[in-house]
């Protein structure tokens, strides 16, 4: 079950790169579901990759979960980073153990990219069994991109993160 998403950013794509590859594992300043991030310090990085991969921490109401991250492949030359991600700390439960995406930026005129988010979810057998889960999914990935859009093009995190930093500070 793969799923692609694209949207056009009215940035630069080496400007929109330097958030999604050189910044990779800054994720936390543009991605609502995720308050915190930091480096995998354990490893080698891939050749040109600026770390091995990166912890996701999800809001507070998720007791703890998060993505662990790996980069799987890296270019600066064609703006493109692949990763596998493993949800850590997740219930047994739930229908999805991780996924594998690729991220690219590609050129469309000097002041404007395209960012593509191709992910294939790696699911448990209830995944398979749940109706509307691809849909489910897949609304996340649209999420990435128009949180990308917004965070380029405003220079502010999109609302969505304002509203889950907001209630990350009143559960604390």
């Amino acid at each position: 079950m793969r799923m692609i998403n694209s949207g056009i950013v009215n940035k630069p794509a080496a400007d929109v790169w330097e958030l999604l590859g050189k910044n990779f594992v800054d994720v936390s300043v543009w991605m609502a579901a995720t308050p915190r991030s930091e480096p995998i310090l354990a490893g080698i990085p891939i050749k040109g990759a600026p770390a091995v991969g990166r912890n996701s921490y999800l809001p507070a109401k998720f007791k703890g979960m998060y993505q662990q991250e790996i980069i799987t492949n890296y270019s600066d030359k064609m703006k493109t980073v692949a990763f596998d991600v493993v949800l850590k700390n997740a219930s047994k439960l739930l229908p999805i153990k991780g996924y594998a995406s690729t991220v690219t930026v590609e050129f469309v005129s000097e002041n404007s990219c395209r960012v593509t988010w191709d992910a294939t979810p790696h699911l448990r057998t209830l995944g398979y069994i749940i109706p509307g889960i691809k849909k489910s999914l897949n609304a996340g990935f649209v999420r990435n991109v128009e949180e990308i859009k917004h965070y380029m093009e405003t220079g502010e995190p999109h609302p969505r993160k304002a509203k889950i930093m907001q209630a990350e500070l009143a559960s604390a």
